[in-house]
């Protein structure tokens, strides 16, 4: 039972949780083995749970030219890891998302957790429908990219990488300075996302910072202020209800992608 308890808390804990790829070298050269730390927590850039191996899916590294399996996945304490060797020269991308979860929360927590993540459309929509003072159940999956730069670049930091949700970079940040603004789309399903909060997470030399850069456009468009270098993290969640309501009354879709700022 205790075990039973435990499963459930940190299913719990994870679900408020963003999910981004932290590489072990923004910059690889060919032939090197690059790890990539599967990381789950609001600490950017540390990893606050890990042993979900069994949640993710498709970790894969992708170039111009093809892709490959990200491989020899464990747990390293409070992340997960896999390593990949970098290909030949350009721009590379890993990807990675996880398998659909269930979760329910009290009706005060969850609406504390839509006003956080921008979602007032979702507590509007309780509120009028009655559900305001209902638990909130939801099934969510996460989807995140990681942008890195092998040699020189090739323009394939924008390529797809087929997920529900994506957020693509229209600058190649590997080329920006700091003080430099990213353009920025996001896409669901294969259009554009209005109307979706954006938040940014910074890391630099012993310090972090977190704020929100604000709401995409009609055309799923947002320019983002990048004021210092750093590893970078720009995080959304899409929410809608859910398709099968037997399940869950609604289903959300987190995107994050992570870069770095020389």
């Amino acid at each position: 039972m205790r075990a039973l308890l435990l499963s459930i808390a940190l299913t719990c804990a994870a679900a408020a949780h963003d999910l981004y790829l932290i590489p072990g070298a923004f910059t690889p050269h060919r032939g090197e083995t690059i790890t990539i730390g599967f990381h789950v927590g609001d600490s950017f850039p540390n990893s606050e749970v890990g042993g979900r191996l069994d949640k993710l899916k498709d970790p894969l590294l992708w170039w111009k030219t093809g892709k490959a399996g990200i491989g020899n996945l464990r747990v390293e304490s409070t992340r997960d890891a896999g390593d990949v060797v970098a290909p030949g020269a350009g721009d590379l991308i890993a990807s990675v998302w996880t398998v659909p979860t269930l979760i329910e929360l009290d009706p005060a927590k969850f609406t504390k957790y839509l006003t956080h993540e921008g979602l007032g459309e979702v507590v509007s929509w309780r509120e009028s429908h009655g559900e305001a003072a209902r638990p909130g159940k939801e099934r969510f999956s996460k989807y995140a990219k990681l942008l890195m730069r092998s040699g020189e670049a090739d323009g394939f930091f924008r390529g797809p990488v087929g997920h529900v949700i994506e957020i693509f970079a229209e600058r190649d940040p590997s080329e920006l300075k700091p003080g430099s603004e990213l353009p920025i789309q996001v896409m669901f399903r294969g259009k554009p996302a209005a109307d979706l909060q954006i938040e940014t997470a910074w890391a630099g030399p012993g310090k972090v910072a977190m704020r929100i850069a604000g709401r995409t456009g009609p055309d799923g468009r947002l320019t983002v202020p990048l004021p210092a270098a750093g590893m970078w993290r720009i995080h959304t969640i899409k929410m809608e209800r859910c398709a099968e309501p037997a399940v869950a009354d609604w289903e959300s879709f987190w995107a994050s992608l992570t870069f770095q700022l020389r």
